[in-house]
């Protein structure tokens, strides 16, 4: 399958979302390009495309079925990666190599450093050669890494995502709390920091509100009430009442929150789709349009735009 580097001028479509799988089209330095992806790519950023050239209105562009970060080498992190599997080596021994060698750690003779030599040394070789055998993986491992992911986690991550891993990661960090046995406090403690994200950031609070959400209805439910999510982020962050009713705002307007203003309650946008679907099938109206939802001010933080749902229609259990 034919492949295209290219790099990021601007997200034509969508405006803006939060969902993964989402379908995008993208303007690049190639031209203009189609597909998939699970994550919204930034400005700039430099992808990895597969797929293929067709013509669409007379004009040429790349139709992709796969997306991925081209990821740069760093010889830091990859040292990283490289010492967190070496058995009987550390963060000093790490210190040393690379002050030792810079860049070219690679190449490091047994013995240059005390604690490198004999057995460590030999283990440090052999890690070398599987960092040389699993380029890709091991890049996207080692860049989390550098960010702050134990290997575990990082491992996870690439079992999860694979060659987009470093993708949905790098738009939106706290996916990370998606992987099984690690939650928000996990990403909010260790990882977000490496990508520069302050207390009251934005991308913090919005993806506080979303595992709240989440949390809530992990017993089965598919609705919350607007007060218990509101406490929940509220606890998760420490405070930052405004900014999570800001948010919640937001998330309503560009479609990836559903508000149902008369019982308060807040639902996934994919959760009330599958809701309405549903809905729709039982009471044999699969076939008739639906009138556009229309906005609602609850006047409880629920949004200035918030998508009314129907409360007859859900009740915030499972269908």
């Amino acid at each position: 399958m034919p492949t295209l580097n290219v790099t990021i001028t601007r997200v034509a479509f969508p405006p803006a979302t939060s969902d993964p799988d989402t379908w995008y089209i993208l303007v690049t330095d190639h031209g203009t390009a189609k597909g998939c992806m699970s994550w919204r790519p930034q400005d700039s950023e430099a992808l990895i495309l597969e797929g293929e050239w067709t013509t669409w209105h007379g004009s040429r562009e790349f139709a992709f079925k796969t997306a991925r970060i081209d990821v740069p080498t760093n010889p830091r992190d990859m040292l990283h990666y490289t010492i967190s599997r070496t058995k009987g080596a550390g963060p000093a021994l790490e210190a040393m190599i690379w002050d030792a060698m810079g860049e070219n750690w690679q190449a490091i003779p047994d013995g240059k450093i005390p604690r490198l030599s004999g057995r460590v040394y030999q283990e440090f070789l052999l890690q070398i050669e599987a960092l040389q055998s699993k380029t890709e993986e091991v890049r996207v491992i080692a860049a989390l890494m550098g960010k702050g992911a134990t290997v575990n986690m990082a491992s996870k991550a690439w079992e999860m995502w694979k060659k987009e891993t470093l993708g949905v990661v790098n738009a939106d960090c706290y996916r990370l709390a998606e992987l099984e046995g690690y939650s928000f406090r996990d990403v909010d403690l260790k990882i977000r920091h490496g990508y520069g994200i302050a207390d009251d950031d934005k991308r913090r609070i919005r993806a506080a509100v979303i595992y709240s959400l989440r949390k809530i209805t992990d017993a089965g439910d598919t609705v919350a009430e607007w007060n218990s999510l509101f406490t929940q982020a509220i606890g998760l962050l420490g405070g930052y009442a405004d900014l999570i009713s800001d948010c919640t705002s937001e998330l309503f307007e560009e479609g990836t929150l559903k508000a149902f203003p008369k019982s308060e309650g807040v639902s996934l946008a994919a959760d009330w789709k599958a809701e309405t679907t549903i809905w729709d099938f039982v009471s044999g109206n699969n076939s008739t349009p639906r009138p556009r939802l229309l906005a609602e001010q609850t006047g409880r933080g629920l949004g200035r735009d918030a998508g009314a749902g129907n409360d007859n229609q859900q009740s915030g259990g499972k269908s």
